[in-house]
């Protein structure tokens, strides 16, 4: 038996999985995504074997139009992968905290700058040690969602603190300060 897709608006449920989970990465993100619930659609993929993940997609307003024009069964996946829900509860991808932030959607994330040498590391999948930053948070929190860039501003990672600010300065050179959650290694790392 094939696999199976399905492609649709997300429905409340989905909506306020999504609007919960956001609201631990900045409360400013729930108005947000408020705001642009209509342009979130889910992909829906089941196997005679297991169900997977279902995963968040956010759409223009154009691509929402040709969509309503078309056949939704020939449809699944359109715009911009913006995470997905597992057990309940709703992951951001790496291209939806790029898209936030490139369009100034929220201020509250924080940003952590890494080395040239570390941007290799993280790219393997690597979590984040104290030598390998080159700027950090001022008000850095422990379990703060961060935004990791390499030496010229480019998004390479989302991640996790596990330290706060104070704790930083008492780290040796080898120690985590923040967990890799997703880099754009990813998608080198997965089989095909």
């Amino acid at each position: 038996m094939s696999d199976t897709i399905r492609f649709r608006k997300i429905n409340e449920i989905e909506k306020q999985i999504i609007l919960t989970s956001i609201s631990n990465i900045s409360t400013e993100l729930p108005r947000i995504i408020e705001n642009l619930k209509k342009f979130f659609y889910v992909s829906l993929e089941k196997s005679i074997t297991r169900i997977k993940s279902p995963k968040i997609f956010f759409i223009s307003k154009e691509q929402d139009k040709i969509l309503q024009s078309l056949y939704p069964d020939n449809i699944f996946s359109t715009g911009l992968y913006f995470g997905f829900i597992k057990k309940g509860k709703f992951y951001l991808s790496l291209e939806g905290a790029e898209f936030l932030y490139k369009n100034n959607r929220v201020s509250t994330i924080k940003r952590l700058q890494v080395s040239d040498a570390a941007e290799k590391s993280i790219l393997y999948g690597k979590n984040i040690l104290k030598n390998m930053i080159t700027e950090l948070p001022p008000n850095l929190k422990n379990n703060d969602f961060l935004l990791i860039f390499n030496n010229i501003n480019e998004l390479i990672a989302i991640g996790r603190s596990y330290i706060d600010k104070d704790s930083f300065q008492n780290l040796k050179p080898s120690e985590l300060v923040a967990f890799n959650l997703n880099d754009k290694g990813y998608y080198l790392r997965i089989s095909q």
